[in-house]
């Protein structure tokens, strides 16, 4: 063979190139990628369906935090050796009364002082006017006069549309008692009988897996339990500073005004803000810039101390979410359900993450099927007598 041959491609039947697979990292990829896919989906439609049913999904989760409320009383009068029926009697007139009697001042006092706020507000407007003609801002006085006039001419042309509001407003208020009064009735029942609820769910999971959701749900549960005593201690403590603080300045409906900074610290983060810009703004009208100032201040102090000794101490200890999730899910629960959705969404994430881990953290072999009547929480109650 010469030398020319050799450098000669062989002539034969053409090859095809060998066929290339995904490597590893595709694959997972993919196989990650279409589950995430069934679960948005799966999500998507969840959610759908919650916010069509929300006249009965929002009294539940209430009543669940009412009753991990109330749970420590029904425990309390059970020791004492009252049955199960006397003893969730017992709590839930006790909780009527309290919260009654807190109904009862704020409308009380929000009747005696309305009056005297607007009064206030009549004797500040003058004041208010001057300041803005000769003040800083220098404003025409004409100008400044007729704005009154100018607002008035707007709720007059308005008034159809002020009259629908009022009317959905009726509605909406049709809807909340009727919410409330399915909320007392599910509390009731969780309170009487949420031990054997909760083992009648627990037999629909597999038995293979039954004593682990167990173990999550009872996790989820103190964890829920812990949230909403916390909570309540803080907004107790917003409620009272509050209070002392606009009872000192002497600001008119202060005691309304506390319980609704109170309540607003039900939302984390910025629920006492927000409730508290109302009381900065009554004060201001009332007593002018100075109360106003001093408000200001008190409320960022009170927070201050809320973030920096209440929440670690109080409900840190038992929920641990870090920030970023918290600022998330109040986002995610107020763009889904509004308010409501910003009050039960950091609860809602914080069961979630404290069953996840209980299903990590506590894995069991061997299966046990819990009792019907046993309590949901870890404290188990004597029978009478003891």
């Amino acid at each position: 063979m010469t030398s020319l041959d050799r450098r000669r491609p062989p002539t034969g039947p053409a090859t095809s190139p060998p066929i290339s697979y995904p490597g590893p990292a595709l694959r997972v990829a993919a196989d990650y990628g279409w589950r995430l896919i069934v679960l948005g989906t799966v999500g998507y439609f969840l959610v759908k369906l919650l916010s069509h049913l929300s006249l009965a999904v929002i009294p539940f989760l209430v009543s669940l935090l009412v009753t991990a409320l109330l749970r420590p009383v029904l425990n309390f009068f059970r020791r004492r050796g009252l049955q199960r029926g006397p003893a969730t009697l017992a709590t839930i007139l006790l909780a009527v009364i309290v919260l009654g009697g807190i109904i009862s001042l704020v409308v009380i006092r929000a009747a005696e002082q309305a009056p005297q706020l607007g009064d206030e507000i009549n004797s500040l407007i003058p004041d208010v006017k001057h300041w803005l003609i000769t003040g800083p801002l220098h404003l025409n006085s004409t100008s400044v006069n007729n704005l009154t006039t100018t607002v008035t001419n707007d709720i007059t042309k308005n008034s159809s549309a002020i009259a629908s509001t009022a009317l959905s407003t009726g509605k909406t208020a049709l809807e909340v008692l009727g919410g409330m009064v399915l909320v007392v009735f599910l509390t009731v029942f969780l309170l009487y009988d949420g031990e054997r609820v909760w083992g009648f769910l627990i037999k629909a999971a597999p038995a293979a897996t039954r004593l682990k959701v167990d173990q999550a749900g009872r996790a989820a549960w103190e964890t829920l339990s812990h949230y909403v005593r916390g909570t309540l201690v803080v907004s107790a403590f917003h409620g009272i500073v509050i209070a002392i603080t606009l009872t000192i300045l002497g600001v008119p409906l202060a005691f309304p005004l506390a319980v609704l900074v109170g309540l607003g610290s039900f939302v984390p983060l910025v629920g006492a803000v927000v409730t508290g810009v109302l009381a900065v703004g009554v004060a201001g009208l009332s007593k002018g810039l100075v109360a106003a100032i001093i408000v200001l201040a008190v409320l960022l102090l009170d927070n201050q101390i809320e973030a920096h000794a209440l929440q670690p101490l109080v409900v840190g200890r038992y929920v641990r979410i870090h920030p970023l999730a918290v600022v998330m899910a109040l986002t995610a629960g107020a763009l889904l359900f509004g308010i409501f959705g910003a009050i039960v969404a950091v609860p809602v994430v914080a069961c979630i993450n404290s069953a996840v881990k209980s299903i990590v953290n506590q894995p069991s072999a061997d299966d046990q099927t819990p009792a019907d009547d046993q309590p949901m929480e870890r404290e188990q109650i004597p029978p009478p007598g003891g």
